[in-house]
């Protein structure tokens, strides 16, 4: 019985320390992250080259591997509708913070109609460099198109 009672004293800790809410470095990651989507979606290069590092690196869902450069190209091409996060989670080691989360997006096609709708699942990885955080890595993990 007190076995039983101990595990449910734990059980309960448990689930109350997994309802607190985000911290505000946390919070401040995840408003960051979405922030850099925003951008993305209004194609704004010129403010994204200072928020992604110099070593950046970005992996697809489709295997695909570009570095700064060629991600900057890619957005510049595209036609985002949406970039919209969800269910983002922050691991924070000192100057380092691992994100991982949802993305719903959405891209327009030719003659401005939406001609891919997709989710995916990801870890960005962060890093505080010179007194601001910078996005460092993003790999999908899994994608699915609607």
């Amino acid at each position: 019985m007190k076995r039983i009672a101990s595990l449910l004293i734990i059980l309960i800790a448990l689930n109350a320390n997994s309802q607190l809410p985000p911290s505000p470095d946390s919070m401040m990651l995840i408003n960051l992250n979405q922030r850099i989507d925003d951008l993305v979606v209004e194609r704004k290069i010129n403010n994204l080259d200072s928020l992604y590092a110099e070593d950046f690196v970005f992996s697809h869902g489709s295997g695909r591997v570009e570095g700064k450069s060629g991600w900057l190209r890619t957005v510049g091409r595209n036609n985002y509708i949406i970039r919209r996060h969800d269910s983002v989670s922050v691991q924070q080691h000192g100057n380092i913070a691992v994100l991982r989360g949802m993305m719903f997006i959405e891209r327009k096609g030719r003659e401005n109609r939406p001609d891919a709708k997709y989710k995916l699942k990801y870890i960005r990885v962060y890093a505080l460099r010179s007194q601001r955080w910078q996005l460092i890595s993003h790999t999908t993990t899994w994608e699915t198109h609607l």
